[in-house]
């Protein structure tokens, strides 16, 4: 499966320390390669992180920067980066990888289908890509980094909820 991402999936899985872990499965992500550049910037590393585990970067073409722009003016909340990932997904027929809830709006009202993190884990526990121990110890830092300022922004009941099957 082929998924045009938005920085913030990147970054849950930076805080817990889990960052090679959607690289484990067998789809292919992309990004923008101004937004790998421009906007992946915290911390300092990351983006160079992201391409060595296999993050693609894209030039985006024409096509794509006038739907972005077009998805910009339609949904202000959205910054340039989200409009970006959000045309790519749409032009290119791909899904869409975004915690960001403004963008995932976005993507709903342009049919776009769209997956967050809690979709990556579940996919690598579907995938046997991680053990019982890793999905304790990811989940488990997942829900003790959830809210507040500290970055990850989930759905607190969920990650709950994954907790308890496992538990």
């Amino acid at each position: 499966m082929d998924l045009s991402s938005d920085t913030n999936v990147w970054i849950d899985f930076y805080i817990i320390g889990g960052l090679e872990l959607p690289f484990r499965l067998d789809h292919i992500f992309y990004m923008s390669s101004d937004a790998i550049g421009d906007e992946v910037l915290s911390p300092a590393d990351l983006s160079e992180k992201l391409v060595i585990l296999g993050l693609i970067g894209l030039e985006v073409s024409e096509d794509e920067y006038y739907l972005a722009y077009s998805f910009v003016v339609k949904y202000p909340k959205l910054s340039r980066y989200d409009g970006i990932a959000l045309a790519i997904s749409k032009l290119r027929g791909f899904v869409l990888l975004s915690g960001d809830r403004a963008l995932r709006c976005a993507a709903e009202c342009e049919s776009v289908e769209v997956r967050g993190t809690l979709w990556v884990y579940d996919e690598l526990v579907r995938a046997g890509r991680i053990t019982l121990e890793e999905r304790l110890f990811y989940l488990s830092l997942l829900e003790d980094n959830n809210g507040g300022c500290r970055g990850v922004r989930l759905p607190s009941s969920e990650i709950r909820k994954r907790l308890d099957i496992l538990r």
